[in-house]
């Protein structure tokens, strides 16, 4: 695992360019490493509006490849963040609900075609106690051969 300790001001940008620089290695395609990219722009959005610092992006490997990315706080929202990733998508039932805001926790989940979730962890750079909100990566498998595959759930 590597850690990347976020600075409160410019996390989503520190997150977005570390994120872009170590996948940029693997034989991904663009789209593909666009879509990632924004899931952790949103998840560490999410970690500096809803939740207390510090902030760390994860980088878990297998093998030297990396296979799940994470997003670390010092909030204690993992059953809240878990209930919201996994929910059916709501139909909105009047103008208002098609607002701006709310929705980006839906988008993480649509675009790690549901392959997310959250767990309780220490944060590497304090010991904290806090809340991982992760993402698997494409497998190589599915990097080269388009095929769908899932790494397991816990790291």
């Amino acid at each position: 695992m590597i850690a990347w300790c976020l600075p409160p001001g410019s996390a989503a940008r520190r997150a977005r360019e570390v994120f872009r620089n170590q996948l940029a290695k693997l034989p991904m395609a663009a789209d593909v490493l666009d879509e990632l990219e924004i899931v952790v722009s949103e998840l560490v959005t999410n970690a500096t509006r809803y939740a207390p610092g510090p902030y760390e992006l994860r980088l878990l490997h297998d093998h030297g490849l990396p296979v799940r990315a994470e997003v670390v706080d010092a909030g204690a929202g993992t059953t809240l963040i878990d209930h919201l990733l996994h929910r059916p998508p709501p139909v909105p039932q009047r103008i208002d609900d098609l607002e701006l805001g709310g929705r980006g926790l839906r988008i993480v989940t649509e675009l790690t075609h549901g392959r997310c979730g959250t767990q309780w962890t220490r944060l590497c750079g304090t010991g904290q106690l806090g809340t991982a909100v992760w993402f698997d990566l494409p497998t190589q498998q599915h990097l080269t051969s388009g095929a769908a595959g899932t790494v397991p759930r816990s790291p």
